[in-house]
């Protein structure tokens, strides 16, 4: 009995010396609270690989995260609230499959540079522009520009604009290259294989990418095998401005989704391993869209006293060739080229003023006959009247040519028998003013950072041409 009561004082003497004092020792020491003042936060709140402005949206590609490996820019462009991506699948980049604020790629502008890119390849009514063909290894950001109020681009920019801007070039300190390799397995056999190598020795520069993307599908006859080949050559420029030359070669083989519907007109031939599809042609056509773009790309920035100069100019060919397999083999082929070039002057006329002066054009053949030719010059100043208020005003001036068909291929008679010629050209010429206001309402209220309010007063103008009936 005594041995228990001994055993449990010095439990009770433990408890007492672990527990107890501790406990009396904070209270002693406890001190009042302190009260902090209020603390502001004023860091943007946006993500780092996004920069939102009243005008624009920039998107970071390198640091802005997807899930999955991005095959091309409409994988991160598919994301924006701004723009609706129609495409039957995401596995295989198809022409005209992103629109804006519900125009298609007739009522937007895709530039890259600034530098707007136009028609490229396909039917005559439609495929201005296929995303694959622009190497997803050479872009630096996407900016989105809402509505038709920068006088920098074509008034065809009827939703806005996408300008896809590529990596600017660096100085090179050592000779070593940096190799990067990537490839990546996801469903229906989806393989992307990229590699990128770039270098350089002092203030000339060099990258060289290639890309192997290859999928069998989601739809039925939808496998896709495309192969992106990718340079550029530059100097970087004593006063930090820079000359690149890019080129751009692209072999691609797409097959075309069939008809897979269990009741429909094709429904003899009809696979249940397949989803159900109820337009597209016959299975036994098994079409398939081949074809072999390539362009060329000049970018000179050359910083001055008065102001910095850009040049920017291209060249595009793109044939596709059309492949039918039912009963007899055949098939048809279209072809285009085009070409344009911009150069512009930006500059601060005192302090709050910074104008951009500039002129373009843009020349447009199927096969070697001119479509569509257009000279454009521009001026836009954005002025900072207060802190929080900023009006960007803008005029262009547009020249275009159309050479509409005069012919029609079913009777063969000309539409306008008073001109015996199988094409009329047509000329088209306006000024067009654009005007954008913005002020900031973050003095006003805690509730209100990062919000202001815009409006915008542009005109709209542009003729529709032959390829965009």
């Amino acid at each position: 009995m005594k041995k228990r009561l001994k055993i449990g004082y010095l439990y009770l003497a433990i408890l007492f010396i672990t527990v107890l004092i501790p406990c009396l020792t904070s209270a002693q020491e406890k001190k009042e609270a302190v009260r902090l003042e209020q603390i502001t936060v004023t860091a943007p709140g946006e993500k780092e690989d996004i920069t939102i402005t009243p005008q624009s949206t920039i998107i970071d590609v390198e640091k802005y995260q997807t899930p999955g490996t991005p095959q091309n820019i409409v994988d991160i462009l598919k994301d924006r609230a701004i723009i609706d991506f129609r495409g039957s699948s995401d596995l295989v980049e198809t022409n005209d499959n992103v629109y804006m604020r519900g125009f298609d790629t007739r009522g937007f502008v895709t530039a890259t540079d600034g530098l707007s890119v136009e028609k490229v390849g396909g039917y005559k009514g439609g495929h201005f522009v296929d995303f694959s063909t622009i190497p997803f290894g050479q872009i630096e950001s996407v900016e989105i520009i809402s509505g038709a109020h920068s006088a920098l681009y074509s008034s065809r920019a009827l939703g806005g604009v996408l300008n896809i801007k590529t990596r600017t070039p660096k100085r090179c300190e050592t000779l070593k290259p940096n190799f990067k390799v990537m490839t990546s397995y996801r469903s229906y056999n989806t393989q992307t294989h990229r590699f990128n190598m770039d270098g350089g020795a002092d203030s000339f520069i060099y990258d060289f990418s290639y890309e192997k993307y290859h999928t069998n599908g989601y739809l039925r006859n939808n496998k896709a095998d495309i192969n992106t080949v990718s340079g550029r050559f530059g100097y970087i420029l004593p006063s930090d401005g820079y000359i690149s030359l890019n080129a751009t070669y692209q072999d691609a083989k797409r097959e075309r989704p069939v008809n897979n519907d269990p009741k429909g007109r094709y429904k003899d031939y009809y696979d249940g391993s397949y989803p159900r599809t109820e337009s597209g042609s016959n299975p036994l056509d098994e079409p398939r869209r081949d074809k072999e773009p390539y362009s060329f790309r000049l970018n000179i920035k050359q910083p001055t006293s008065i102001g910095e100069w850009k040049l920017g100019a291209y060249y595009s060919h793109e044939d596709q060739i059309y492949h039918y397999e039912q009963g007899e083999k055949w098939r048809y082929k279209t072809e285009w080229n085009s070409c344009g070039t911009n150069i512009q002057n930006e500059f601060r006329l005192f302090e709050d003023h910074l104008v951009t002066v500039g002129f373009d054009f843009m020349q447009l053949r199927y096969g070697w006959e001119k479509m569509d030719e257009s000279y454009a010059g521009f001026i836009q100043d954005r002025w900072n009247i207060i802190p929080r208020l900023t009006m960007i005003a803008g005029l262009r001036y547009e020249d275009i040519n159309i050479w509409w068909n005069n012919k029609n291929f079913r009777t063969g008679k000309y539409c306008n028998p008073s001109i015996q010629k199988d094409e009329i050209r047509k000329g088209y010429h306006q000024f067009v003013p654009k005007s954008f206001l913005t002020y900031e309402l973050d003095d006003l209220s805690d509730i209100l950072r990062d919000t202001s309010i815009s409006a915008g007063v542009s005109r709209i103008w542009t003729p529709k041409s032959y390829c965009q009936i």
